[in-house]
């Protein structure tokens, strides 16, 4: 349909009346077809068909039919009201007696099985404007996982889509964000976009192509079948450059009208706010793109008689929420944000990002929808993944989507995704190993202890928990190095610089904790023995990496790194950097920067193994001290962001998790009051024994790590 309209009002004719209704239960959608009487040369562009339901309250709803193929309509309504149901057809053009004035009924009875999108109802926004529950009430916690390309035959249909929604459901996840065929990371019509029937659009955008839906069907009606509500993004932002507003709202017309009726979320476009990948000046905000994506979202806010929330999906650039993707954030029924696919940095971006949108108004939930996701590039370990979920659920997410590389691009083994059209590749680990990878799990361990409590009243209190210490590593001994003083001009091109450093581990000594920090001007990757063991690039900071202890082996190590300097900072390149590993019996071992450390300008294979000969490279030169100009003073994070995070009911029950293991203080409790504590660790998702503790007078109370193992833990105070 060239410019979606309204249909003409019924005729005063007698309508024809379809064959004897079909019960539904309650909140199950229905379909029935209709049969055109006329031929139509373009039937998608030329006709446009509603139905108007009437509930047994007098409520109408004005449902938009979808074009089945040939000559054949098909409309789906569900509701939760038992009784009678009529409804009523509008067709434009007027006159075919086959589409025009048809009258009907549905009759809806109880629901009596266990689907909880149906006993329950779908999910909304609850009246707080904080959380989502389902229609009865229930809340709703949204552990989501992003399957953006799903629909696309490498993710097969049924074995594949069935064993992937079935890891998922064990899990506890009931949220799947999902592209309706119009993809990121691809050219419009590239094979690889292609479900089992084809592509969503004929090429050229003249009519969409009803037999890639039916295929569709089948995978999203699974994923409601078990439970999981299917969170549907219309298109990639950037197909604004291809298609128009109208065909955009068409196609999001079809999507209401094939889907709306089941309990779904509507996201209006990813990425709504950043230009194909090749364009001038790349990336930016475009808004231009946000001006066309604001208009086709209220389009749908207005034509979607079931009301299903409605968002939309920004760019990774601050504030990285959905609110900057719109130019009218009253559309938006909750805010989802894109962070960045980083480590350090992307704890504190994501941090205040929640925290921005969790105090702005209009007032709405708000959850990270495209985190760091786990071994992107081969780099982001599970212990990212699993502190985004904690350190956005804590300052007032209402939930969190988790994300596996290789399988939102959906790498189907021996045949992966592949180039992206910037040239690079995100990785080829098939969906098949990612769907294993242990950040889905542990985001599922925090889901499921959050249920034991009425997190829906959790309000954040960053300022109940602090480290008891300082718990930065200090760089005082390590020195700036690099292969010479540098000081390229900014149109120089970006460089990188390879370096290593061996070091012995004393025989018979045990490892009690090893931690990492460094600063480097530019893009750095730490490896200890080959293993990733630090990304990052905030070199003013120092990123730090605690819990590297396990990376460690008897004798022989070595720690490598590599940066890549990007002249257009401005930043005089060099690195400083420092490995402290202590003991059991309380002695420090620390590898730090300085003039024994070796040296390449590029890379050779194997470089970065412990039995790698180095003995021929060059010496790094040590380039300055910690405090040098025209670096200054490493400045550690800023602990608010980077700290332990806190959530809870005052005076009922506080969740802390803490990022490193450290002890901390419980702080604005009950002076000498009385409270059960219990450590939960995030890893396994076990809970120790409940021990009752003592405030002291000041109202505190020191806690210790749990023994056992040395990374993030999470305490429970009741």
């Amino acid at each position: 349909m060239k410019s979606p309209k309204r249909p003409a009002p019924p005729s005063t004719r007698r309508a024809p009346k379809t064959s004897a209704p079909r019960p539904t239960p309650a909140n199950v959608a229905v379909e029935r077809t209709f049969a055109a009487e006329r031929s139509y040369a373009d039937p998608f562009n030329e006709v446009t068909l509603d139905v108007i339901f009437t509930d047994p309250s007098g409520g109408k709803f004005r449902v938009p039919a979808f074009w089945a193929g040939g000559k054949l309509w098909k409309v789906r309504y569900a509701s939760p009201l038992t009784g009678t149901h009529r409804f009523r057809t509008e067709c434009s053009p007027a006159g075919d007696a086959g589409l025009q004035g048809v009258t009907g009924e549905v009759t809806v009875t109880p629901y009596t099985g266990k689907n909880p999108l149906f006993v329950h109802g779908p999910v909304q926004v609850a009246a707080d404007k904080r959380h989502f529950e389902h229609a009865d009430g229930t809340p709703f916690f949204w552990l989501g996982d992003t399957w953006w390309m799903g629909l696309c035959k490498r993710l097969s249909w049924p074995t594949g889509f069935k064993q992937l929604t079935a890891n998922r459901v064990k899990k506890g996840f009931n949220v799947v964000q999902i592209i309706a065929g119009l993809y990121p990371d691809m050219h419009a019509f590239d094979p690889r976009g292609a479900n089992e029937a084809g592509f969503p659009w004929e090429e050229g955008y003249s009519h969409i192509r009803p037999k890639y839906f039916d295929a569709a069907d089948k995978k999203l009606a699974h994923l409601v079948e078990h439970g999981i509500t299917p969170c549907i993004v219309g298109a990639w932002g950037y197909f604004t450059a291809w298609m128009t507003e109208d065909q955009l709202k068409a196609h999001w017309r079809y999507l209401i009208g094939r889907y709306g009726a089941w309990p779904v979320i509507w996201c209006t476009a990813g990425e709504a706010n950043l230009p194909w990948y090749l364009v001038k000046d790349f990336p930016f905000d475009d808004r231009n793109m946000v001006k066309i994506w604001t208009s086709v979202m209220r389009y749908l806010r207005a034509t979607d008689p079931f009301h299903r929330p409605v968002t939309i999906h920004p760019t990774g650039f601050k504030p990285f929420n959905a609110r900057s993707a719109t130019d009218d954030a009253t559309l938006l029924d909750f805010d989802m944000l894109q962070v960045s696919h980083a480590q350090n940095e992307a704890v504190g971006a994501a941090v205040e990002a929640v925290r921005v949108t969790y105090a702005a108004t209009p007032r709405m939930p708000v959850l990270n929808g495209e985190p760091c996701y786990e071994m992107l590039m081969g780099t982001i370990t599970a212990p990212w993944p699993r502190r985004a979920f904690w350190s956005c659920v804590l300052n007032g997410a209402m939930g969190h989507t988790y994300g596996g590389n290789g399988i939102w691009q959906c790498n189907q083994p021996g045949i992966p995704h592949g180039a992206s059209p910037h040239g690079g590749n995100y990785g080829d680990t098939p969906w098949v190993v990612a769907m294993n990878y242990t950040g889905s799990a542990e985001c599922a361990h925090g889901k499921r202890l959050l249920a034991r409590y009425p997190w829906e009243k959790f309000e954040p209190h960053p300022e109940w928990a602090a480290y008891t210490g300082d718990v930065w590593l200090p760089l005082d001994d390590a020195e700036w190095i690099w292969t010479a003083r540098e000081n390229p001009p900014k149109d120089a091109p970006n460089t990188r610089r390879y370096f290593r450093k061996t070091f012995d581990l004393p025989a018979g000594k045990k490892i009690a904790s090893a931690r990492l920090r460094f600063a480097a001007t530019g893009h750095t990757d730490a490896e200890l023995n080959g293993a990733p063991a630090g990304v990052g690039w905030d070199w003013k900071n120092g990123p730090q990496f605690n819990d590297r202890a396990h990376l460690l082996k008897p004798g022989r190590n070595v720690l490598t790194i590599w940066c890549e300097h990007r002249p257009p900072s401005g930043d005089v390149p060099g690195l400083l950097a420092c490995l402290e590993v202590r003991f059991t019996d309380g002695r420090l071992l620390r590898v730090v920067t300085d003039g024994t450390w070796k040296m390449l300008k590029s890379k050779i294979g194997g470089w970065n193994a412990r039995d790698y000969d180095d003995s021929a490279w060059p010496a790094a030169q040590v380039i300055g001290q910690l405090g040098d100009d025209p670096w200054g003073p490493i400045t550690p994070p800023d602990l608010s962001l980077y700290g332990p995070q806190t959530a809870g009911i005052a005076d009922t029950v506080r969740v802390t998790y803490v990022p490193y293991h450290e002890p901390i203080v419980a702080q604005s409790l009950k002076p000498n009051a009385t409270y059960t504590a219990t450590i939960f660790d995030p890893v396994t998702g076990r809970t120790g024994k409940k021990i009752s503790v003592r405030a002291d007078r000041q109202g505190q109370r020191r806690f210790d790590p749990p023994a056992g193992h040395a990374h993030d833990w999470v305490l429970v105070l009741e």
